[in-house]
Formats: structure tokens, sequence, C-alpha cells
């Protein structure tokens, strides 16, 4: 069963990584790219992703069938 996406969410990289079938390496990279929009939050910086870009960049890359 897939998991569903919740657009108000905040996702760390690790976690949207499955979501848009890459490594947690390359969401942190096109969030530095600013392919992908994210923030980096809490006090190591880590990267996160709401759920509405998630589902913006799904969209954008035909990851939806």
């Amino acid at each position: 069963m897939k998991r569903k996406i919740d657009p108000n969410r905040w996702y760390t990289a690790r976690e949207a990584a499955p979501f848009l079938d890459a490594t947690e390496v390359t969401v942190k990279e096109h969030c530095r790219k600013k392919m992908i929009r994210g923030k980096q939050r809490g006090t190591m910086k880590a990267w996160h992703v709401q759920g509405r870009e998630i589902i913006r960049r799904r969209k954008e890359l035909s990851l939806d069938s």
C-alpha cells in the first residue's frame, strides 16, 4: 500500500527520499541547488521538505501513475 503524503507536514530529506525515488543525498543536493524548495531547520540545520513540495516534484517527474 502506498503511503499518503501529508501536504502540511515537513519531512526530513531521509523521509522525503522514497517519495521522490531518490536517495537522501540527492534530496539534499536538490534542495541546495533549489530544484526542490526546502528549509534547513533545527539546531543541526537538517534539510526538510514540505509535503506539498514533494507532491509538486512527483508530478513534475511524472512519478504518479
